[in-house]
């Protein structure tokens, strides 16, 4: 009776042991699982630099998620839905991809510490900037080319070009803690960052920040 009450008690330690461990796996750390933020179509990414909203061209604040810093941090878009317009009449929508609205192209400067990006024949598309627990100063880093392969190497404060992020793996700055989601938008997609009160739609993106 002793030997099969100690199996016992062996036997279900180990199923507590491996109960336990499922727990700890699936506890939902933004490193393991995926994520879905909603972006309005007025989020805008500049806001997360020095001055905020007031100065660097209104709208709404871009959605975020935070996450613990490590090096091999891998983002990985599985779908990003929805229609977004530049124009209040809402005449013409595109998806996260970008449209032709004003031209198709995107020439969009700095502020705030933020970078500016361009793009020579796609306007309002879905962009991402990496943060960490300090607040951009400008200058910023260097804009980039929305069709540059350095999208996929991101630095912080970088304004970075995602579109639908289809096939994409994009390499998170080791000391990055926060992802924002938005828009780079300008009267005419040139110039200063503006122009995203008459925004109208709604993007949804789902994604995962994992190890490589």
């Amino acid at each position: 009776m002793k030997l099969r009450s100690a199996i016992a008690a062996v036997v279900l330690l180990i199923a507590l042991l491996i109960i336990s461990g499922c727990l700890l796996k699936n506890s939902g750390t933004s490193t393991s699982n995926d994520l879905t933020l909603k972006i309005n179509a007025k989020s805008n990414v500049f806001a997360a630099g020095e001055g905020g909203l007031d100065s660097n061209g209104g709208g709404v604040a871009a959605p975020s998620v935070t996450f613990e810093p490590r090096a091999g941090l891998v983002l990985t878009f599985s779908n990003v839905a929805g229609r977004v317009s530049c124009c209040s009449g809402g005449e013409e929508f595109n998806d996260a991809d970008g449209g032709t609205f004003a031209g198709g192209v995107t020439n969009v400067e700095s502020a705030g510490g933020i970078s500016g990006i361009t793009h020579p024949n796609k306007t309002m598309f879905l962009v991402g900037v990496f943060g960490d627990n300090s607040t951009a100063k400008p200058l910023g880093p260097a804009r980039l080319d929305g069709t540059d392969v350095k999208n996929s190497t991101p630095k912080l404060f970088q304004t970075f070009f995602i579109g639908k992020g289809e096939r994409k793996q994009i390499e998170v700055p080791p000391t990055a803690t926060r992802l924002y989601l938005g828009f780079a938008d300008a009267y005419n997609f040139t110039g200063a960052p503006g122009s995203y009160d008459d925004n109208v739609g709604e993007l949804v993106a789902t994604f995962s920040i994992r190890p490589r």
